[in-house]
């Protein structure tokens, strides 16, 4: 008997599932979170995919992705965001989508997209004027697209 446990090796656990809040589900390297009360930070640090849909929070502070280094792509879609501050993105250097539409965002500086070095697509469609847009548009490498909308 002792035999035959020599030949099966050492009982190893199930791996763990990563860290998730509670508002959100989670995988390796990707988080979709509903209703959330603030910025989630116990995700996996190797999340390369956030999706916040409505959230319960309207503020998007500096930094507030910095626990998130490796993050690609990011959907802050259909949210009531009333306000994203300047440098909410640093930390983010490998982001390469952002998605920001259907907020209520009033404004925005051109300080707010700062950090983002690798971003190739940009969604920011808003209720604000062509003159906000070109300011805050004006600093980027890239330029912002033409928004539509389908009825």
């Amino acid at each position: 008997q002792a035999f035959c446990l020599l030949l099966q090796g050492p009982i190893r656990e199930p791996p763990r599932p990563p860290p998730c809040p509670q508002s959100c589900s989670c995988t390796r390297d990707t988080a979709f979170c509903v209703d959330s009360k603030a910025i989630p930070k116990n995700l996996p640090r190797d999340v390369i995919s956030l999706t916040l849909i409505n959230a319960q929070f309207s503020e998007i502070k500096e930094a507030s992705f910095a626990h998130l280094p490796f993050l690609q792509f990011l959907l802050l879609n259909s949210n009531k965001f009333t306000m994203i501050r300047d440098n909410a993105f640093v930390g983010l250097s490998h982001l390469q989508y952002l998605f920001i539409e259907n907020n209520e965002i009033q404004a925005l500086s051109k300080g707010t997209f700062r950090g983002l070095k690798s971003l190739t697509h940009l969604d920011a469609c808003h209720r604000y004027g062509q003159n906000v847009r070109r300011k805050c548009f004006r600093s980027m490498a890239i330029q912002p697209g033409k928004c539509t909308t389908t009825q």
